[in-house]
């Protein structure tokens, strides 16, 4: 493959995929965050699109450059950390498991730490490119425990518990 489509590819498949996963598993996401009680500091629904366009897009850009290095351990962990990511909407939204979706945070953050950290070895630049997701994946977890604790199903009074 030329290097400029490869470049290309590896820069917006995160988007295309991304945006695809999203279309199937949050068909219900506008009506279901409005009904979610939120924690403190959550945003409009409205941000959520244009943040992960410009997410993905950068994770695209850095992972474009670690693949030019040629660092295929770096490239297969992104690989890993995208198909835990893309997840986590379908845990969310579609089948409505939010304990599971903040178990899945936890992944999300764990894995993006590690690609984090491999990226800057790779290249300064591909860690630089990745700072702002890594702030938002520290957000999202944020927002899922919170979301998952406000919104947890409470046991009846005087119920055993068990």
């Amino acid at each position: 493959m030329k290097p400029i489509i490869q470049f290309i590819f590896h820069l917006v498949t995160p988007l295309i995929l991304g945006k695809a996963i999203g279309k199937l598993s949050t068909r219900s996401a506008p009506g279901q965050y409005r009904k979610l009680k939120q924690p403190p500091f959550a945003p409009p629904r409205k941000i959520f699109a244009p943040m992960w366009t410009f997410l993905y897009l950068t994770m695209g850009l850095a992972h474009a450059r670690v693949n030019r290095k040629g660092d295929r351990g770096a490239s297969r962990l992104f690989k890993v950390h995208l198909v835990i990511n893309y997840t986590w909407s379908f845990l969310f939204f579609r089948l409505r498991k939010r304990q599971l979706a903040l178990v899945n945070s936890i992944m999300i953050w764990v894995t993006m730490y590690a690609v984090l950290v491999k990226f800057f070895k790779v290249s300064r630049l591909a860690g630089i490119i990745l700072l702002p997701y890594t702030l938002w994946t520290t957000y999202a977890a944020y927002l899922t425990l919170g979301s998952w604790y406000l919104n947890r199903a409470k046991r009846p009074e005087g119920g055993s518990g068990t």
